[in-house]
């Protein structure tokens, strides 16, 4: 076995080794990703919080073949090496188009979810009993904590059903919340009583600051993966090579 051979399947293994360990990061990261989405789920449901997820199956998928990279390499088994040349192509074709999208995609998911939660707002519960409770629950809480008012300005409460044709908005848009302070309120006189900024580009922000941590994770974990089909394909021929002359 030439020195060459060893150090180059010594480095291999090694960046299997950070491979497994950067799968194990971005699964760590799209959990995180994902318990976070929780609390926006409520408000809407479409593709922003399908990444985590995807992400999650891609990693660990990640990580499996790290180890079987490293046990291919060390025990120089052929068909472990030609398998998972095939499936890192396959993750790596299908993270790249994966990251693409998201990215391509994003004002378009973001414009789904505008929408959707104008609607939510139109069908805003009146009662603890009404369907929609979960929604009124979440989006007074979003409105405490980020001290906004509807979606994009405080004026969209005013086409909810419960209280159509009334300058009303829920109690949790007031700046100092008391029973009923939001339906005490005239159209053009907010100031100091509510708060009156939008919240859906807060919300928008959040959600893409924690998809731009999670996106990062995946273009290095994409950029290391090339590494490895690399270092893989170069071992499996050296291997056929060798054996060949045996």
């Amino acid at each position: 076995m030439s020195s060459t051979y060893m150090v180059f399947r010594c480095a291999f293994t090694i960046i299997n080794m950070c491979f497994f360990a950067l799968g194990f990061a971005v699964v760590v990261c799209s959990w995180w990703l994902h318990i976070k989405s929780v609390d926006y789920r409520p408000l809407m449901k479409n593709q922003w919080f399908t990444a985590p997820a995807i992400l999650i199956i891609s990693a660990k998928l990640s990580m499996l073949l790290g180890a079987a990279g490293c046990i291919g390499a060390w025990f120089e088994k052929k068909i472990l090496l030609f398998i998972y040349i095939i499936t890192m192509i396959t993750i790596f074709v299908a993270l790249l188009l994966g990251v693409v999208f998201v990215i391509a995609f994003n004002e378009r998911v973001a414009k789904t979810a505008r929408n959707e939660l104008l609607e939510n707002i139109r069908r805003y519960p009146g009662e603890e009993g009404a369907d929609d409770y979960n929604f009124r629950k979440t989006m007074n809480s979003i409105q405490k904590r980020f001290h906004c008012c509807g979606i994009d300005q405080y004026h969209d409460w005013f086409n909810a059903d419960v209280w159509t044709g009334q300058t009303y908005v829920p109690d949790s848009c007031c700046i100092e919340e008391t029973s009923g302070c939001g339906k005490q309120i005239a159209a053009n006189e907010t100031y100091g009583l509510i708060y009156t900024d939008g919240c859906f580009n807060m919300i928008q922000m959040e959600i893409n600051q924690s998809l731009m941590i999670v996106g990062i994770l995946a273009f290095v974990l994409v950029f290391v993966e090339g590494f490895c089909i690399v270092a893989a394909l170069g071992l499996l021929c050296y291997l056929r090579q060798r054996d060949r002359y045996i």
